[in-house]
């Protein structure tokens, strides 16, 4: 892998981002668009911290959920020309996302300053270097199999899109994530209120505009709508005996079915 440092080492430096905000992941959040937020109220302690943190995970790699990755991705291996920025500028909600650079390579982007705001001690920030890396690889991993084509139908993309973050969220959720109690009265309203959401916009394809789009993976998470029912809907996969090391060759339609029926 490689780690592209030049946007967090000239904030660090400098304590602004002045010579890089013309960077091509600004023009990129969004796109069509330029969207840059100078950051403020930093505490540069905890972002050292993480920014080592990371570089140290990533010389060894072990993910959230590491059986449950292992049992999903079988033998496949993180392509070396993956590229993982490490960044600060953009803004909420954007801590963690993979994007396309000039020459079309897909990039993992991190910005340490959003990431910190998740945490209150140093130690915290250990945990979230793996949650954020294990969800982002993971991304990596999904693609190489699933690439994303930019003509496809609005919905096939939708569906990939259930199926890419669903499986991103699900390894990165929480550790041991298969040890939860998945059918708690919240977690049953929140099943359904996006699963409800979901089924709209399959068979609304004109209403999936590109707000739409933005709100299938962004936002507050538990309204992420395409995102949070593609992990549900693993979760039931599971339950109901799928096995993991079929999942990828099953593809996004396994998925699909079951968020479609309810369960």
């Amino acid at each position: 892998m490689i780690i592209k440092t030049e946007i967090i080492d000239s904030f660090l430096e400098h304590g602004n981002l002045n010579m890089v905000k013309d960077h091509w992941i600004y023009h990129s959040i969004i796109p069509g668009e330029y969207i840059f937020e100078e950051p403020s109220y930093v505490n540069k302690e905890l972002v050292v911290h993480l920014y080592e943190a990371i570089q140290n995970r990533l010389y060894n790699f072990k993910p959230l959920n590491e059986g449950l990755w292992h049992k999903i991705f079988q033998g496949m291996s993180i392509p070396d020309t993956t590229a993982i920025y490490l960044i600060a500028g953009a803004p909420k909600p954007y801590d963690g996302f993979v994007r396309e650079d000039q020459s079309g390579m897909r990039c993992i982007i991190l910005d340490l300053v959003r990431l910190c705001t998740y945490a209150d001690r140093l130690e915290e920030l250990d945990y979230i270097a793996t949650d954020f890396l294990t969800h982002e690889l993971a991304h990596v991993l999904i693609s190489e199999k699933y690439p994303y084509y930019k003509h496809s139908p609005k919905v096939d993309v939708l569906k990939q899109l259930v199926f890419d973050e669903g499986i991103a969220h699900f390894l990165s959720y929480k550790e041991d994530v298969l040890s939860l109690d998945w059918h708690t009265e919240q977690m049953n309203n929140r099943r359904e209120s996006v699963y409800q959401k979901l089924r709209y916009y399959l068979t609304q394809e004109n209403s999936l505009t590109q707000e739409a789009f933005l709100k299938a993976n962004t936002g507050s998470f538990w309204d992420k709508y395409a995102s949070i029912s593609g992990m549900f809907a693993v979760i039931s996969y599971c339950e109901q005996g799928g096995k993991l090391e079929e999942l990828l060759d099953q593809g996004p339609d396994v998925l699909i079915e079951i968020i479609e029926k309810g369960i």
